[in-house]
């Protein structure tokens, strides 16, 4: 039972999640719009961990609107309407004509096509599967409740009087430099959102993968051929990756360290420890981290594409649709890369030179969307030679920036147990200097991030699943498709030891839900979740590098 909870209220239940979701995917077939006020009860009911001051009326849950302010664009503010689709199609069929070429709005740490209207306060929200409902549903029910909350608060006390001053600085960081502007409107008026969902069927969210797989044709056809080449899948994040082959950071280390007394002095101390040998971080992926703030100036940043042209890197931006970037490399020209990451290890150059394959890397998506946008890459292409997923997870057994490898993955959204042969739990030629790395783990792929209570952390503990994301048994769906000559329906145990294909799955801790104070809601990853991401990026390449040198 949460703190905000009524000792004689009874606590919360696994099947009270159920409720929720069943309620709110049913509101939503609705072919009118329906308020968030209307589906803030089930929510609330279901005490969620990232929402555990919902029902207190007297506590503002900063962590809740600093999570849910992050994830939706400013604009938020001002709209009264919601009206969410997979495609530009759809939206022009219910009378919302080239909503694609609205005013494009960001969340920032949400990818997600957003567009605005300000005339009519309506928001454009781009959806590509069932997760994309999941997940925004619950962001404006949260947003709604805690913004009505501090609004009737502010009526009788100050600021000062409701939050703590640490609360006010998540909640002023999170509302960036309009946080003025923004706790004026919460003082001025209250929020009375509205959601309407004008199609969200399984074929349209087929097609909204179709049109983004048909954007990436166009550009690659003629260059690389894709359908005619065997692939690396990879599902990770646009820098990671690019950094370790390309190299700018370690070509350009001297004049990023000169930018760095200049400019960023706090994180050239940390730079300095980690020299004396105080911060455990390993150097190359501190120069990393800190080049995407040397490359705002224009003339690095022109330094830095130009060497990435060297490597014949194909960079794809996001669909109309689809908020997800794709970087495409040839597998032999890492073999070329003349400042390639010392710790990756290639022993046969000749024969990595003439590899054919691709190693195709995407943005990794939300949720389910991971099962539609891997199946149209196994459909289109010749042949996938692995399958690869770095993810953040939330852990019950461990430390934020620790490395969770699974064995088995449950699917909230199937009910179906994979079984399968993570390469990574006998394939990690790394050490992680700041944490641990847990292999043949147990993990499971939730709904979302709102959709978890106590009850249902308490249940998955006692079955030993204790890696909690969201992209894993999609991923996985998918992969069993390509693998069996019938799709699996639910509730089953499905062993993916014939998978046609290596795969290799790692989670790095970015919260641990049984530590209320370290849930995203108030704290970011940062310099924490950086040697767990580099290292996941150098075991996938490794994995790659091994597999074409053994060919």
């Amino acid at each position: 039972m949460s703190e905000s909870q009524n000792p004689n209220t009874p606590p919360a239940t696994v099947e009270s999640l159920d409720l929720h979701v069943r309620s709110y995917r049913s509101a939503l077939t609705s072919t009118h719009e329906i308020t968030i006020n209307s589906l803030t009860n089930s929510h609330l009911k279901m005490d969620p961990i990232l929402h555990q001051f919902g029902s207190d009326p007297n506590k503002v849950d900063v962590s809740a609107i600093v999570y849910s302010v992050l994830r939706l664009p400013e604009e938020i503010d001002l709209i009264q309407k919601v009206i969410a689709a997979p495609t530009p199609d759809v939206f022009s069929n219910h009378g919302f004509v080239d909503v694609h070429l609205w005013p494009n709005v960001k969340a920032p740490a949400r990818r997600r096509k957003y567009h605005y209207d300000e005339v009519k306060r309506l928001l454009a929200c781009f959806i590509i599967s069932i997760s994309d409902i999941d997940d925004l549903v619950n962001l404006l029910i949260a947003f709604q409740v805690e913004w009505n909350k501090l609004h009737l608060l502010l009526k009788n006390h100050t600021i000062d009087e409701i939050l703590t001053s640490e609360e006010i600085g998540n909640l002023s960081k999170a509302f960036g430099s309009n946080f003025q502007k923004r706790f004026e409107r919460i003082k001025d008026h209250p929020l009375d959102l509205r959601i309407q969902l004008l199609a969200g069927s399984w074929v349209d969210y087929c097609k909204a993968t179709q049109k983004w797989w048909r954007s990436i044709s166009k550009i690659t056809d003629k260059k690389l051929k894709l359908s005619k080449r065997s692939v690396y899948f990879v599902s990770s994040n646009n820098h990671s990756i690019l950094n370790l082959i390309s190299g700018f950071a370690l070509k350009e280390k001297e004049s990023i360290l000169k930018f760095l007394q200049e400019k960023k002095p706090e994180l050239y101390q940390v730079y300095e420890a980690i020299k004396s040998g105080e911060n455990h971080l390993p150097e190359n992926d501190f120069l990393y981290f800190v080049t995407k703030f040397y490359t705002d100036i224009p003339e690095n940043k022109d330094a830095k594409n130009a060497l990435e042209e060297k490597i014949k890197l194909t960079t794809i931006p996001s669909s109309k649709s689809l908020d997800i970037n794709t970087q495409i490399i040839a597998v032999k020209d890492l073999a070329g890369s003349k400042h390639l990451d010392p710790r990756l290890k290639i022993t046969s150059p000749d024969k990595l030179s003439e590899s054919d394959a691709l190693i195709f890397n995407i943005d990794y998506p939300l949720g389910f969307a991971a099962y539609h946008i891997l199946s149209e890459v196994m459909e289109n292409v010749r042949e996938i030679k692995g399958v690869y997923v770095m993810g953040k997870a939330a852990v019950l057994n461990s430390e934020i920036g620790d490395i969770q490898i699974p064995r088995l993955v449950y699917d909230e959204h199937t009910g179906n147990s994979y079984i399968f042969r993570n390469c990574f739990n006998t394939f990690f030629p790394f050490v992680n200097n700041q944490g641990s790395i847990l292999t043949n783990q147990k993990a499971v792929s939730v709904l979302g991030t709102y959709i978890e209570n106590e009850a249902l952390i308490k249940k998955y503990s006692e079955d030993n699943l204790t890696v909690i994301e969201m992209e894993s048994g999609p991923y996985l769906e998918a992969v069993s498709e390509a693998t069996f000559d019938h799709r699996h329906t639910t509730d089953e145990t499905v062993d993916l030891s014939t998978a046609p294909f290596d795969i290799g799955i790692v989670d790095y801790t970015s919260d641990t839900p049984y530590s209320k104070a370290k849930n995203m809601g108030v704290k970011t990853l940062t310099l924490d979740g950086l040697e767990p991401t580099y290292l996941a990026s150098l075991a996938i390449l490794q994995r790659i590098i091994n597999l074409e040198e053994s060919r």
